[in-house]
């Protein structure tokens, strides 16, 4: 009968364990899904599919029932536990009850530690590793969690506690600060989708570096002084941007910048003027920068173009204003840029076109991979720098989990390609 028994709590404390296990992997998958870590291709699917639409749209009943699961589940595990030492006492002679106790504090340490490591650990690392499975398995669970709520919800608890306590409201999410601004982003009804998505991305820009806006140096359109004015000015012309290095050569004599607008108010003429004079200081950046501090940096000295640097004092490209502040609001575009996206579907082959300039990080976040790789800032970049050279058109090739094809290419850099990724998940 005694053997029944503690076989009994034995396998309910399993039982408990294994789907608190189940909860801790539906709530860091739900976390990846709020918080934006999750490729968009795999919240397109879940987004069409309605048991999970449902979980998507209502994250706080879902919090509720993932702190009432997991509340319940150690709660419960915690009086099994204490039932079958219980059993275990009644079978222990008091002779021996003192070294027996002792060997039962070290099995509930080394409980706890199991407790830590399998019921924490491994499925926090689990729902990273393969977030849509982990779902999967918590659907039913939270779903049935959800039900139990129901006439809890049905009663105003909450206003109830703030109106005893004179408090508007109780802070219950122990999350941390970047969590916290998420959630403030996504509940406050107040907020249009523009400023939510202002907030995540200015959170996310803690976690980006100069390299990431980097302009690569055969991107960089100069004034080359070794060229005559004429010549310069039908490149600046070409190319239609407002700022410019001055060169002696290359970028990497760059000694200072030149503002198309300062050439149509010289007075002495088109093809005639002092350069010395209109000449603009520059500054340079390293390429691990933090962001942020670009950003500050180029406001305070009014700075609208820095050159980036390697440890060696080599010019790698520029950092602009605008592409640091479109990490903020987005790409910025004027009535003379083209109106092509960076990234656009291609439906007929299951994959997206990318342009060339686009930035490796929004290529991650877009397609759901990981590029290790330092050396390059694009995405146009990373491909001669995979194939060591210009690829031709109709190029095909595998990197990083991404089926790549060139589509249109110039002398100088990858213009277009069109990618079909395997995200994993």
């Amino acid at each position: 009968m005694i053997n029944l028994q503690g076989l009994i709590l034995v396998v309910g404390v399993t039982g408990f364990l294994l789907v608190y296990l189940i909860l801790i992997l539906g709530e860091t998958s739900l976390l990846l899904i709020r918080y934006g870590k999750m490729p968009r291709t795999t919240l397109d699917a879940l987004a069409s599919k309605v048991k999970f639409k449902r979980l998507m749209n209502n994250g706080q009943r879902v919090g509720e029932a993932l702190r009432f699961g997991k509340m319940f589940c150690l709660l419960v595990t915690g009086a099994l536990i204490y039932g079958f030492l219980s059993l275990f006492q009644k079978q222990v002679s008091p002779d021996v009850l003192s070294i027996q106790w002792g060997w039962i504090f070290v099995s509930l340490f080394f409980f706890l530690l199991i407790l830590f490591l399998c019921g924490e650990l491994l499925p926090r690392n689990l729902a990273l590793r393969y977030p849509l499975k982990s779902l999967r398995f918590a659907v039913p669970v939270l779903r049935f969690l959800e039900f139990l709520l129901i006439p809890v919800r049905l009663i105003p608890l909450k206003q109830l506690f703030s109106e005893h306590l004179g408090v508007k409201e109780i802070p219950i999410n122990p999350l941390d600060i970047s969590v916290q601004l998420r959630a403030m982003g996504e509940d406050d009804q107040k907020l249009s989708p523009v400023i939510r998505r202002m907030v995540d991305r200015a959170i996310q820009m803690q976690d980006l570096v100069v390299h990431d806006v980097l302009l690569p140096r055969n991107e960089v359109i100069i004034f080359d002084t070794n060229k005559d004015i004429a010549t310069n000015l039908v490149a600046m012309k070409r190319a239609g941007h407002t700022r410019y290095p001055i060169c002696k050569g290359d970028l990497d004599e760059c000694i200072g910048i030149i503002h198309i607008k300062d050439i149509f108010r010289n007075e002495v003429g088109e093809w005639d003027f002092d350069l010395d004079s209109m000449m603009r200081p520059t500054s340079t950046f390293s390429l691990e920068m933090p962001l942020e501090e670009a950003l500050q940096r180029m406001l305070r000295t009014k700075f609208h173009m820095g050159i980036v640097c390697d440890s060696f004092g080599g010019a790698l490209g520029v950092v602009t204003l605008e592409r640091i502040l479109e990490e903020l609001v987005g790409n910025i575009q004027d009535e003379f840029d083209s109106e092509e996206e960076l990234i656009t579907s291609l439906p007929k082959q299951r994959g997206f076109k990318i342009l060339g300039q686009t930035p490796i990080h929004e290529v991650e976040s877009h397609l759901g991979v990981k590029v290790e790789n330092e050396t390059v800032s694009t995405f146009g970049g990373l491909i001669m720098s995979e194939l060591g050279r210009i690829p031709e058109t109709g190029f095909k090739f595998e990197a990083y989990g991404m089926g790549i094809e060139i589509l249109e290419v110039d002398d100088r850099r990858v213009l277009t390609a069109a990618v079909q990724s395997h995200p994993q998940g």
